[in-house]
């Protein structure tokens, strides 16, 4: 027989973040304010870049999928409305990771944060990742910007390779959330870190708002 499992956050680093967390009063599909808490000057998505499965390191931005077509770049863009690719023989696929910015978004980012945060204590946490993998609590990690590798290579074996899903600075200055079933990451921030990020050539990025839909459908009919 199934057991269930009672997943708590008293206790935990993430308790706070959880309780600020909040789901839209209406409307269809998740929005950002159910990732990011709110109260934030400005809030960021960065989208996952697609990286070739051959092995070269060669990316691809969502915008350079929608060249030559009359789809849109927006806040509420779905991966499932990018068009289709026409691949020649020899040409490699083109992945994104659910729940793990690409490494080089990553880097850029750490590189960007570690503008405002500097070498302050930074907390890496790991929730659905964690009770995915069978973790009787969520994995929180506390390091500085610097580590952030360091800390994922740590926790590979107990939690993936994905995420880190929540990083955030002792002042809570800002949030950065990975979730786990998505293929961009959020950001809430300061107006003055958000254009950093906004300008950041290494990052695809658009500004968005607790408001803006999250889920895989939030540009499309939902299915029946």
């Amino acid at each position: 027989m199934a057991q269930t499992r009672e997943w708590s956050y008293d206790g935990t680093e993430l308790a706070w973040l959880q309780q600020q967390l909040s789901r839209p009063k209406a409307g269809a599909g998740h929005a950002v304010s159910e990732l990011v808490p709110d109260g934030f000057d400005a809030y960021v998505r960065i989208f996952h870049r697609f990286e070739a499965t051959d092995g070269s390191g060669r990316t691809r931005t969502w915008q350079a999928r929608l060249d030559g077509t009359a789809i849109p770049f927006h806040a509420e863009l779905s991966h499932l409305s990018l068009p289709g690719e026409e691949r020649t023989p020899g040409e490699p696929l083109w992945q994104t990771e659910e729940g793990a910015l690409d490494d080089r978004s990553r880097h850029a980012l750490a590189r960007c944060l570690a503008d405002v945060s500097g070498d302050e204590a930074v907390y890496y946490a790991y929730d659905l990742a964690a009770l995915v993998w069978g973790e009787p609590a969520p994995v929180v990690r506390r390091s500085t910007l610097a580590e952030l590798e360091t800390v994922r290579d740590e926790v590979a074996d107990t939690v993936g390779a994905s995420g880190p899903e929540f990083w955030w600075p002792h002042d809570r200055s800002w949030v950065v959330t990975s979730d786990y079933d998505l293929l961009s990451t959020y950001v809430g921030c300061s107006a003055q870190t958000a254009q950093l990020l906004l300008d950041d050539a290494e990052l695809e990025t658009l500004p968005i708002t607790p408001q803006t839909r999250v889920d895989w459908y939030a540009d499309r009919p939902q299915p029946v």
